[in-house]
């Protein structure tokens, strides 16, 4: 096992991603605390961890206030002992509709920005503040976060998204380059795109919409399973010598028109 005596934290473990991620870390021996907004989620796949042997906690909290997240980390260190990895998955648009936070710049709204920024870029500072202290006293400690190929090329209709993602990948090498001398890793995964309920629904619409056969669009889109085997790669003792990198997964779709 990779993860033997290692403790995690999956952000956003409840779904997508993160439960793939969450799973496939307790497979490998990590002791899993997954943290979620939807405790539900979260408990769900608690039950499959420990179903399949594994040993795993669930906490529920908003990443976007500093508070809770600071309290997720006490109730794992209270519970584990230990912190070695965090998974920083958690992110998204405001709805369950991807198109519920796109739009025009010329039509958005401040309240829109701030929020965007707080779930895909804020969130994920909140949660590694939290640990990262602890990391750099046991001069050990893996993050990964999460970016989108928005913030590489760009995403017209979602320029606060695009602008959050991309302060991830800024933030990633950034913090890499200070912990460097503590022994913490920090890097970052950045999908073109992953098949997730939400897009595949959204994917499946807009072929409906414009008369496109199924296949080609979302065969293109990872599966949150083939995401989690680069969460392992860069939490286990393979990425030893990488830090502060962005590992683009995938390949970006081709201009349309």
């Amino acid at each position: 096992m990779k993860l033997k005596d290692k403790v995690a934290i999956v952000v956003g473990g409840g779904s997508g991603i993160g439960r793939a991620s969450a799973k496939l870390l307790a497979k490998e021996g990590a002791k899993v605390m997954i943290a979620d907004l939807v405790i539900e989620n979260a408990n769900k796949v608690a039950d499959d961890i420990r179903a399949a042997g594994g040993e795993v906690s669930t906490f529920q909290m908003d990443m976007t206030k500093e508070e809770e997240a600071q309290e997720m980390a006490r109730v794992t260190l209270e519970k584990y002992g230990q912190i070695d990895i965090l998974a920083n998955v958690a992110g998204g648009s405001m709805g369950p509709n991807i198109r519920d936070s796109l739009g025009p710049f010329v039509e958005s709204t401040k309240e829109m920005w701030d929020r965007i920024i707080d779930i895909n870029l804020n969130g994920a500072r909140n949660c590694t503040r939290a640990v990262i202290n602890h990391m750099v006293e046991r001069r050990y400690g893996k993050i990964v976060s999460f970016s989108s190929i928005a913030a590489v090329n760009g995403m017209s209709g979602g320029v606060d998204y695009a602008a959050a993602k991309a302060g991830i990948i800024a933030f990633t090498k950034s913090l890499a380059m200070e912990m460097a001398p503590h022994g913490v890793y920090v890097n970052c995964v950045t999908p073109s795109g992953t098949a997730s309920e939400r897009i595949k629904a959204f994917m499946k619409a807009r072929q409906e919409r414009e008369g496109q056969a199924e296949g080609p669009i979302i065969s293109m889109f990872a599966e949150p399973e083939e995401l989690a085997t680069a969460v392992l790669f860069l939490v286990s003792g393979d990425a030893d010598h990488v830090s502060g990198q962005n590992i683009i997964f995938g390949v970006p779709t081709a201009p349309r028109g």
